[in-house]
């Protein structure tokens, strides 16, 4: 187990160079909706059908038992000098015997890709899964037609951990799934 001190120039991990992080609200359904149900987003995140407000209301409400229930987190991603909401990100199935869970995000407005705004949230929540919440090691899956993605989680220091193969049907084709994850040593080497 690694025993960590936090320096009294520890930052919150809510608050990154370019976004904060902050819970989400059922206020949040207008901007969510915005852009959730375009097929550049949604290609993404593995359900391409559209929602509904309902649904994505529904949604909202499973992000607050989830909390309360302390089995995943997620958070509003939000510009900073805008007050603009971007997207959401989360640390998801939470299991604090084996200390790991499954990291999520999504960018809505297309636009608002390739900005730095989902590196900056990720790495808040990296500080927020392995400095508050003591966990050992975060994961993800990612889609191999993804390349920016995947580019962006090495660079982040996730590390290539395995794939399931031709796991994702997009566009007519199947598509692997690539696994990552990151460690809490590795992470510290990186950003301590």
């Amino acid at each position: 187990m690694i025993i960590m001190s936090i320096s009294k120039d520890f930052c919150s991990p809510f608050i990154g160079e370019k976004v904060l992080l902050r819970p989400v609200e059922k206020s949040d359904l207008k901007d969510i909706m915005k852009h959730w149900n375009t097929y550049e987003t949604r290609q993404y995140l593995g359900h391409p059908i559209p929602h509904s407000s309902t649904q994505e209301e529904e949604w909202i409400q499973s992000i607050y038992r989830d909390a309360n229930r302390r089995s995943s987190f997620t958070f509003a991603i939000v510009e900073k000098e805008k007050n603009e909401f971007l997207g959401s990100v989360s640390l998801m199935n939470v299991d604090w015997i084996n200390r790991t869970c499954v990291f999520g995000i999504a960018i809505h407005n297309p636009a608002n890709h390739n900005k730095g705004y989902g590196s900056d949230a990720t790495r808040c929540i990296l500080k927020f899964g392995f400095l508050i919440l003591n966990l050992n090691r975060i994961e993800l899956e990612v889609f191999e037609f993804n390349q920016r993605a995947v580019h962006v989680y090495e660079k982040l220091g996730f590390k290539h951990i395995g794939r399931r193969r031709k796991a994702r049907f997009y566009e007519g084709k199947y598509y692997d799934i690539i696994l990552m994850d990151i460690l809490i040593d590795e992470y510290l080497e990186l950003y301590k």
